[in-house]
Formats: C-alpha cells, structure tokens, sequence
C-alpha cells in the first residue's frame, strides 16, 4: 500500500471515530437560573389609641415610682442647659430632698410636679377629680384634654396639651427598660436625661446645702 493511500486511511478512520464520539455524547441541557424567593412583608399594625395610652400610664406610672429612689434630671440642649434638678430619698432628707441648680451656681426649691418624670403621671391623675391627685388614671377617652400619640418608627410618645395659662406643651418621650429617658420641650427647644438612683456625692451636697442655707436665713 502506497505511503498516500495509508495517510488517507488513516484520517479517514480518526474522522469516523470523532464523528462516532459526537453521536453518543449525551445532550447538553443548561440548568435553570434558580428564581430568588421573595421576602415576605411584614406588617406592623399600629397600636390602637387606647394602647398608645395604656402603654404610655404604665411607663409613666414606672418612671414616677423609680424617682422615689432618687433621680437626677440634666437639661442637655436649650436656654439652660447643665440645670440640674435633683431628687433624694425621703430617708436622705425627709421633705427637703428636692432642689434645682443652674451652670451659674443658682438653686432653688422644687416640687414634686416640677419632675418629667412625674408630670404626665400627675397631670392624668388630676384631669377628673378636680384638681387633686388620686392614683388610678382614668382609661382612654378621645375627650380628654391630653393627646397622646406613639411613633413607631422613632419609638417615641409624645403628649400634646394647653397649660393652666393657655400656652401648648408638647413633650416628647423616649424610654428605656420601661422608664422614660430622655424628654423633649418642643415650645422651649430643650432635650433633658433622665437618671434613676441615689444621686451621686456632688448632687446631694447640692441639695443639702440649699436647705441648710434656706433655713438659716
């Protein structure tokens, strides 16, 4: 056999057996793109009005409970900023356990309504009983002359209400651990922490001083 017709052979037979191996190759079949599962939405129903003040008497009722342990009151933002309103423990100094001071060194007397942390409390508890405190809040009415609304996205309350003057206050709350911890004056642009506990040593001085020189004058 010539070298030339062997060299035709001899492709012709690696043709065939590539052309056989193409036939009996199984079929390509491309994999589906998986579809991404959507997330589902949740929806957060809005708590009704008579939640809203539920919720807010019973951090109201906790936080004025927490201030008979002691509470310090800092005005962080606004005219007077660094004003300190100091609550003691009646067992500290009985009646004389309350008392403000200002960055100028000023101090005076405080009552017990002059707290954030028990004003809504008081203010609630006065709306039907003319004028006098009891403990048990009246439940939700529309007609109450205190508005209160909760902001789910800022998780903060905020009360709405004329003074005994005619002026609009409008407080705005934030919590923690079911006590409030920070409130907002709207009208006076003033932001104050709240802090439960004995006072520290600075605090209590100036609360003990203002009393021993309020009685010997």
């Amino acid at each position: 056999m010539s070298i030339a017709r062997l060299t035709l052979f001899s492709s012709a037979f690696v043709l065939s057996v590539a052309l056989a191996g193409c036939s009996n190759a199984p079929n390509q079949i491309a994999s589906p793109t998986p579809t991404p599962t959507p997330t589902p939405t949740v929806t957060v129903t809005p708590p009704t009005p008579e939640e809203v003040w539920d919720n807010f008497i019973q951090i109201s009722d906790a936080s004025c409970q927490a201030s008979y342990g002691g509470l310090v009151e800092e005005e962080i933002s606004g005219p007077n900023a660094g004003k300190l309103k100091i609550q003691l423990t009646f067992e500290q100094a009985g009646e004389n356990s309350m008392a403000y001071s200002l960055p100028s060194g000023e101090t005076g007397a405080l009552l017990w309504t002059d707290f954030l942390a028990c004003e809504s409390k008081i203010y609630i508890g006065q709306m039907e009983s003319g004028g006098y405190y009891y403990s048990d809040e009246p439940g939700y009415s529309p007609d109450w002359p205190i508005q209160i609304t909760f902001d789910q996205q800022t998780d903060k309350f905020t009360t709405s209400r004329l003074t005994e003057s005619g002026s609009q206050r409008t407080l705005i709350f934030e919590s923690l651990d079911g006590k409030f911890s920070e409130v907002e004056d709207v009208e006076n642009a003033t932001r104050t922490t709240l802090t439960y506990g004995l006072p520290g040593p600075a605090e209590t001085q100036i609360v003990n001083d203002f009393w021993t020189d309020y009685f010997s004058e």
